[in-house]
């Protein structure tokens, strides 16, 4: 519990301090802590920070007495130009009675002819319902027009032997100040098959600071891994999702998401995450 207090009281400092300077309105793209950007995006136009810190903490409530998750983390960004950012995570994450820890640490790299590559990697030390370790890799080619093209694929070990592979393939347009996105994913678990699901994402830009909200939809079949007990489960799922971010002075952001999450007929979950970005 004194990781959960420990980060409410960093997010609750630097809140304050938002206060003073205009709304606590919110933000993220996603929960993603780490904003990677293409030559098409409109936040490609600000001008990059060396340093960047994102404090979040998020909770979900569950239907069915399946009672309450709570996730508390905080993300330091090292990026050089355009080029290139290097990112490291914290992450606590507790369900009912069990808690877990999470160490990620991961890379984004531009190249030459509009090309870049994704790599992170995840640790558990109590993997009790996080995977033990994951790796990810992803290769992103700008197209031309607005067009993105991703491609990617995680490995996740659980605790129970339990492996899970997913590839996915996302497209993104970008247009003026607007931004559109699918994503098929496919995740082959070692015990239970092949799970597909899709999702849709739209994104709008404003703001001399680039400000942003959006919202997403998804759909498919998912594995979720509810702990010991239960394991892991797949089954059809849906969820809906807004978001925004908002720079309240040049150096200082608020992220705020909501979402409606079904799983199968086993629970609906709904959350809030909250959280604040500094740069330096």
């Amino acid at each position: 519990m004194r990781s959960f207090i420990l980060l409410l009281l960093l997010l609750s400092f630097t809140s304050a301090g938002l206060a003073q300077d205009g709304p606590a309105e919110g933000t993220s793209s996603d929960n993603d802590p780490v904003t990677k950007t293409s030559v098409s995006d409109p936040e490609e136009k600000e001008d990059p920070h060396k340093w960047e810190m994102l404090l979040q903490y998020s909770q979900e409530q569950l239907s069915k007495g399946y009672g309450t998750w709570r996730t508390a983390a905080v993300t330091v960004e090292r990026r050089t130009g355009r080029q290139q950012i290097l990112w490291g995570t914290y992450r606590v994450s507790e369900r009912r009675t069990m808690r877990d820890q999470e160490f990620i640490a991961g890379m984004y790299r531009r190249f030459e002819n509009k090309w870049a590559f994704t790599a992170e990697g995840m640790y558990s030390p109590t993997n009790k319902f996080v995977g033990k370790f994951s790796v990810m890799g992803e290769i992103e080619k700008d197209l031309g027009k607005g067009y993105v093209a991703h491609a990617g694929s995680r490995y996740t070990s659980y605790n129970t032997a339990v492996k899970a592979t997913s590839v996915y393939g996302l497209m993104e347009k970008y247009w003026g100040n607007n931004r559109a996105a699918y994503t098929l994913y496919l995740t082959d678990l070692s015990n239970a098959g092949t799970a597909p699901s899709h999702r849709i994402q739209y994104n709008r830009y404003f703001g001399e600071r680039v400000n942003s909200i959006g919202t997403s939809f998804s759909w498919g079949r998912e594995h979720e891994n509810l702990g010991p007990g239960i394991g892991i489960l797949r089954n059809n799922t849906w969820s809906t999702s807004v978001s925004g971010r908002f720079w309240v002075t040049k150096n200082i952001g608020i992220n705020v998401d909501g979402w409606l999450h079904r799983q199968g007929d086993i629970y609906y979950r709904g959350g809030v995450n909250v959280g604040t970005r500094i740069r330096f």
